[in-house]
């Protein structure tokens, strides 16, 4: 017996030493079922890669992936949302943006006390030519008079400003009116919003963003995937566009 629990100490310390869970990991719930693993704190977001200086009156100082109208319409988004005593988007200059953004985000199926709670992820807004799906695309909560509200987007550009604040530039999706969720499929039925309006993008901390989006693409139809406990909080926050 004392033989027996000697292997199975060398065993598990053998493991911890590699970075692998012993045999009889748990849930992630104690310390116990962690000791094996260096848990992913939280850090502040970074732009990754070269950067370049923002220049609001300049028409070549964006991504050069962007259409022109979806440049026309970060600018003009950017220009309403920086007007006035009291804006909508605070930011101090000089500001610089990139195509890479590295953040920590929470895994909402993951217990507190897991490793596996923070995620490191590196945000890309690159897309191929191809297709539009290729661009990194997230789930954003927004807080609103009736409550939090989640949409889809996809990210077009992040900014940091002289402060070290990050934002990022989104094109949202479009929901089908009075749909939550498609009957038929269960997945969140979605649209590209209209690439010339300016309703259809906004500049906002990168705090909104809460999870990646797991999307595909079929006709002109665009549908997301949630796991149950996303689904269950989507439908919740769904107030506004619920039939």
């Amino acid at each position: 017996m004392e033989l027996r629990d000697r292997r199975v100490w060398d065993l598990r310390d053998l493991l911890g030493i590699a970075g692998e869970p012993p045999t009889s990991a748990g849930d992630g719930s104690s310390h116990e079922d962690t000791w094996y693993m260096r848990p992913q704190l939280p850090v502040h977001p970074r732009l990754v890669g070269r950067s370049h200086h923002f220049c609001p009156s300049r028409d070549a100082a964006l991504p050069s992936f962007l259409s022109p109208d979806e440049q026309r319409s970060i600018r003009r988004c950017i220009a309403a949302d920086t007007r006035g005593d009291n804006p909508v988007l605070r930011w101090k200059t000089p500001v610089v943006y990139g195509t890479q953004l590295k953040m920590t985000l929470v895994n909402s199926q993951e217990l507190p006390l897991s490793p596996s709670r923070y995620r490191l992820v590196t945000l890309r807004a690159k897309r191929s030519p191809a297709s539009l799906l290729t661009a990194d695309h997230v789930k954003v909560t927004v807080s609103m008079d009736a409550g939090d509200r989640t949409y889809f987007a996809g990210c077009l550009c992040f900014f940091a400003d002289a402060t070290g604040k990050h934002f990022v530039a989104l094109r949202w999706l479009t929901e089908i009116p009075g749909v939550v969720l498609d009957p038929v499929s269960g997945l969140v039925p979605l649209t590209l919003s209209p690439v010339a309006a300016t309703s259809s993008y906004s500049v906002l901390p990168v705090s909104v963003i809460t999870n990646g989006a797991c999307l595909s693409s079929v006709g002109s139809k665009i549908y997301a995937s949630l796991s149950p406990r996303e689904e269950q909080a989507y439908v919740e926050s769904n107030f506004s566009n619920a039939s």
